[in-house]
């Protein structure tokens, strides 16, 4: 039983998160999710209470198997270097696709009308930037970078990630990225990092 309701569970979450992805949050209804998912709207209402719970629960469930692609692996007998260049490779590829860059879209229009913004934020990229944190901090500990605040390094290696293609594919002026060039974006971001925070 409890198999069958974690299972229903998440088959309102992965429909939600398409729902989502067509209408954005405010037009998507909790009676086209449970349609679609073959359930009454009062099934739904007694997993997620509220379209904001089930908002946040696909965020979660996003964001948690983002981290496993991006983070998994990393330090595995590798140098700092290698594992910046294997994570920073992973984010590229991860901000330039089109999942990510339609969702940034259609929530910078939605942010100011309502609190999906702060959610998704608080539920997505501040758990990525926590977790970069973490990563940097254990490096910087092994005397593998130079001492600094790990929350401000976190934020200044994404923006590095961010900085040659993020707006450009935000604003459909590129094309999605090749692999040659989220490899020569990574290597350039590393390098400038490594610039900044190597050890003294």
């Amino acid at each position: 039983m409890r198999q069958k309701t974690e299972s229903r569970r998440q088959a309102f979450i992965e429909v939600a998160r398409g729902v989502f992805d067509e209408f954005g949050f405010e037009a998507a209804s909790m009676s086209e999710i449970a349609a679609r998912v073959g359930g009454s709207k009062a099934t739904l209402y007694s997993y997620f209470p509220s379209k904001e719970e089930l908002f946040l629960a696909v965020v979660r469930s996003v964001a948690e198997n983002h981290l496993r692609t991006t983070f998994g692996d990393l330090d595995a007998g590798r140098s700092v270097r290698e594992n910046l260049l294997l994570f920073s490779e992973r984010f590229i590829r991860l901000l330039a696709s089109n999942e990510i860059i339609n969702s940034h879209r259609y929530l910078v229009g939605e942010a100011g009308k309502s609190s999906v913004g702060r959610l998704f934020y608080e539920q997505g990229p501040r758990v990525g930037q926590d977790e970069t944190s973490r990563f940097l901090a254990t490096a910087m500990g092994k005397g593998e970078l130079r001492k600094s605040d790990p929350e401000i390094a976190a934020k200044q290696l994404v923006a590095l990630c961010k900085a040659e293609h993020f707006e450009e594919r935000l604003l459909a002026v590129r094309e999605e990225l090749s692999e040659a060039e989220v490899r020569e974006m990574a290597a350039r971001a590393v390098d400038l990092f490594m610039r900044g925070y190597a050890p003294d």
